[in-house]
């Protein structure tokens, strides 16, 4: 016998966890609350008559729990219950919870979602056009893979790493996806090749419909070299994802509308100001399309590869001339040789793109952002400077005192200035497969804001590294102190790529 639950809406409503006594119909949306508030243990007391069994009621509500606030449902690692009857229609539960995230940990993703969505700029876009831009991002500056330092699983892993398996990728999607208000599921369920361990996507509504969307099968960047996107799972319907992937059709809405299965074909698309930019399906020239009408038009006669898009300029490889270097203008139309040798690749992220030659070399053009001029201003150094005690790889340092700016330094060079007057500040910087700043005040994570100035030495660095950020906030390079200059709100992690 079926229960139909409360919302998550109906229960707060009615008084959410003013109590610890609720009905059955109430279990889920008590559970959801508990672990959104990310409680270990917790005892809650169902009241009535139940629909079935209490193990059975418990199973559902667990194999639902991910229809509300996935998010947090399914960062639990862990769920043990216990149960008694208090009286002939009272029993009583008691929960322990184990999570996969610190609460540290998801008010920072939490706090680098809104981060990210600001830098997207989408204030101005359609809910469709927002929707293609977050699954953009998402498939564009993430790869799929299992051997990571934290947990493939969870989302602060997948951001901190840009690493990460198809549950992160859902569940970053969901969560942008609520920031926005565009209503969207997490779908459980399996996918052929994926074996044992499931599978997770997406549904988003749009215009009164509901699609599905794949992002992590639509990251070609994590299979092959040659294509970084493709929307062959993006706004399709049930019927298409049927061949395929596998789900409970009840938890679900149905998703019947065709409209958007004329994307299903594209790949290396770059989303501008409601134009799609690509390479045409059979010819591979250089072709746009409203979004989303979705009528082709070719802009220029060659075939192309890699199409990316840097503020106005697209950038891509002309395979009607040996794979080179070009751009087209969106503005002028001017289309430019920039490097005649031969393009492997062309990844982005929210403030450069990263041109990947023949020859190893990679090429990497800034895009403009909406990082404050103090950013970009001369670093005056403060008066008092603390030393940073170094341990091979691991620099500490640790300020208590009057509000001040301060500075650390280490004998190797590693720098950081504070913008920021301070009483207190503890400082942890790890060079491990990346270089992972922690900022702390009073064991609390530290928020800026003035952002301070890292400041790393290029021969403490791996040879031929590319440098990128968590939180998308700028890197430069000094040439001629040869040192990156790294702008911190938070705690960060600068990522390597070799």
């Amino acid at each position: 016998m079926a229960i139909n639950f409360e919302s998550l809406q109906q229960f707060q409503a009615s008084g959410g966890l003013k109590s610890t006594t609720i009905t059955a119909q109430q279990l889920l949306p008590a559970i959801v609350t508990h672990i959104q508030r990310m409680d270990r243990k917790f005892t809650l007391q169902v009241n009535g008559r139940l629909p079935k069994a209490m193990n059975e009621l418990l199973a559902d509500t667990f194999e639902l729990s991910h229809l509300q606030q996935p998010f947090y449902t399914q960062h639990c690692s862990s769920r043990g219950t216990s149960h008694i009857n208090v009286s002939k229609n009272r029993v009583k539960i008691n929960f322990t919870v184990r999570y996969r995230m610190t609460k540290d940990e998801q008010s920072w993703v939490i706090d680098e979602i809104q981060t990210i969505l600001q830098r997207l700029a989408l204030e101005e876009m359609t809910p469709l056009e927002q929707v293609t831009a977050v699954h953009d991002y998402i498939v564009r500056n993430h790869q799929y893979e299992m051997q990571t330092d934290g947990s493939p699983f969870t989302v602060y892993t997948f951001m901190h790493e840009k690493k990460g398996v198809c549950m992160a990728y859902a569940l970053l999607f969901e969560k942008m996806m609520e920031l926005l208000a565009i209503p969207c599921y997490y779908v459980v369920g399996h996918a052929n090749g994926e074996g044992d361990l499931g599978h997770a996507w997406n549904m988003v509504k749009l215009d009164g419909e509901w699609y599905h969307i794949d992002a992590t099968w639509n990251d070609l960047g994590s299979k092959t070299k040659t294509h970084e996107i493709r929307y062959r799972y993006f706004l399709r319907t049930d019927d298409f994802m049927a061949g395929d992937h596998q789900w409970n059709l009840e938890h679900y809405p149905p998703c019947v509308s065709k409209r958007f299965d004329g994307l299903s074909n594209l790949y290396d698309v770059s989303l501008c100001k409601s134009t799609l930019y690509f390479p045409h399906p059979k010819t591979a020239k250089l072709t746009s399309a409203l979004f989303p009408q979705l009528v082709f038009k070719e802009l220029l006669p060659i075939r192309v590869q890699f199409c990316t898009l840097k503020d106005h300029q697209l950038y891509f490889s002309n395979y009607s001339d040996e794979g080179f270097l070009y751009s087209y203008n969106l503005v002028t139309k001017e289309v430019s040789c920039h490097c005649k040798k031969v393009v492997t690749a062309i990844s982005s992220d929210l403030q450069q793109i990263m041109i990947h030659f023949e020859d190893g070399t990679i090429q990497r053009i800034d895009k403009i952002t909406t990082v404050e001029k103090q950013d970009s201003v001369v670093i005056t150094e403060p008066d008092t400077v603390i030393p940073f005690m170094n341990f091979g790889d691991s620099w500490f340092g640790s300020y208590e005192g009057a509000q001040q700016r301060i500075a650390m330094h280490s004998e190797d060079g590693v720098r950081l200035i504070m913008s920021q007057a301070v009483k207190k500040l503890t400082v942890d910087l790890l060079l491990h497969k990346g270089f992972q700043v922690t900022l702390t005040a009073g064991k609390k994570t530290l928020q800026l804001n003035e952002a301070a100035s890292l400041i790393l030495p290029k021969t403490l660095l791996p040879s031929t590294t590319e440098l990128t950020l968590s939180s998308g906030m700028p890197i430069d390079y000094d040439d001629k102190d040869e040192v990156f200059i790294i702008r911190l709100l938070r705690s960060d992690t600068v990522l390597f790529k070799l």
